[in-house]
């Protein structure tokens, strides 16, 4: 049954309280994990409902925060990790880069207006930089790529802000205000992408050791597939791994 975000809410914060109260760290950062999957309902919810007041996007956002906080209560490297610790790991995971991914996808339209301002800005500077000036000589400024304009706030490296600057060298270049906010927010946006992809790849190298766990989810709720499986189904197929951890620990709801 579809509820409204509210419920996915008030249901998500009773688990995560629930969690809170617990002493044993693999109990606690199931609960989580539980309550994350919650979260992800409530902000499909938001999603799909225009009259919702809360962002989607921030709800997304918090649960990746709060994945990241439950895998630091079991680390799957130690010495003494179990096979539950590795795939409840997995589905954290999992998890988190297909949150990833959609905070990627939410703010995709931004990222393609961004990048068509930022490479427009980019020609033009280097078309100016072509342009001979009195005293510097003829020689061509290499123009940076506009692929991954290597911006971000607080390094910017020779690259001045509003206001005019010129090295000895004269490789330091202009740019406006505007436009380094501007290719900070590209950054934050396509880094949503790369993350999405790099904890996935990581997810399936470590579902490799719990093979035969993973197989039978699979094979139960259809796989997760990267960039064509929605919020929906990352739903269903978490909570039934969880579900399968609590019999096989006796962890059982």
């Amino acid at each position: 049954r579809n509820y409204s975000a509210d419920h996915y809410l008030q249901e998500a914060k009773k688990l995560k309280h629930n969690a809170d109260a617990l002493s044993d760290r693999f109990e606690k950062a199931v609960y989580y994990l539980d309550a994350v999957v919650s979260f992800i309902e409530c902000g499909n919810a938001l999603e799909k409902s225009a009259q919702e007041s809360k962002s989607p996007f921030l709800m997304y956002s918090e649960t990746v925060e709060l994945i990241k906080y439950t895998m630091k209560l079991k680390n799957y490297l130690a010495p003494d990790a179990t096979a539950a610790d590795k795939r409840l790991t997995v589905l954290c995971l999992r998890c988190q880069s297909l949150l990833y991914l959609r905070l990627f996808k939410l703010k995709k339209e931004n990222a393609l207006k961004y990048s068509k301002t930022l490479t427009e800005h980019l020609k033009n500077s280097y078309n100016n930089s072509q342009a001979p000036s009195p005293g510097l000589g003829s020689k061509a400024v290499g123009m940076p790529s506009p692929v991954s304009p290597k911006l971000s706030p607080g390094n910017s490296g020779n690259y001045s802000s509003g206001a005019s600057s010129a090295s000895a060298s004269g490789s330091s270049v202009t740019i406006p205000q505007k436009i380094h906010q501007m290719a900070a927010s590209y950054v934050q946006v396509t880094s949503n992408f790369l993350y999405a992809t790099e904890i996935w790849d990581q997810a399936e190298q470590l579902s490799k050791e719990q093979k035969e766990f993973f197989a039978e989810l699979d094979k139960a709720m259809g796989p997760l597939i990267f960039n064509a499986s929605i919020m929906a189904d990352l739903v269903r197929y978490t909570r039934q791994g969880l579900h399968w951890l609590r019999q096989d620990t006796k962890l059982i709801s």
